[in-house]
């Protein structure tokens, strides 16, 4: 197929490790963004419950499709394409959240409310990175070995 030939192929690490990074990238951005909205409003004080609630949702959301993803790149074998670091369906969702914190952003909400959302979302992405992360550190450690799901040592 002539398609074929432009397809960036690259290995497992390599798509664990984009994986990772876009995750804690993204989620310092909004943390960023976030704080810098918060930061001089007089509710700083609201920050730690934004943390908190962050933290939440890594755990009983995003820690379970960070896994799930990780196995999905496992199960798509050595060598695959980088776009399929995410599924269509993940990559439709970015867009929609894309779209839904340009909208937040434009929305008549106060600046500090949309900044305390923001940091709830950009800590509970860069929080649950650690799993991939993990997950990279140890493929490494294993010499590129492992080459299955999750293990019980990646906690």
């Amino acid at each position: 197929m002539m398609i074929a030939r432009f397809k960036p192929n690259v290995s497992v690490k390599t798509r664990i490790f984009l994986a990772a990074l876009l995750w804690s990238c993204i989620g310092l951005m909004l943390l960023w963004r976030g704080g810098n909205a918060v930061v001089g409003t007089g509710r700083e004080w609201l920050l730690p419950v934004s943390l908190l609630v962050g933290s939440l949702k890594s755990w009983a959301i995003l820690d379970r499709v960070a896994s799930k993803n990780m196995t999905r790149i496992f199960d798509k074998g050595e060598y695959s394409c980088l776009g399929g670091v995410y599924s269509w369906k993940t990559w439709l969702l970015v867009m929609g959240m894309i779209i839904l914190g340009r909208l937040l952003r434009a929305s008549s909400l106060q600046v500090w409310l949309v900044g305390l959302i923001y940091v709830t979302v950009g800590w509970s992405l860069f929080w649950s990175s650690r799993k991939v992360w993990v997950k990279l550190r140890n493929l490494s450690n294993c010499s590129g070995t492992e080459s299955g799901g999750e293990q019980s040592g990646d906690e």
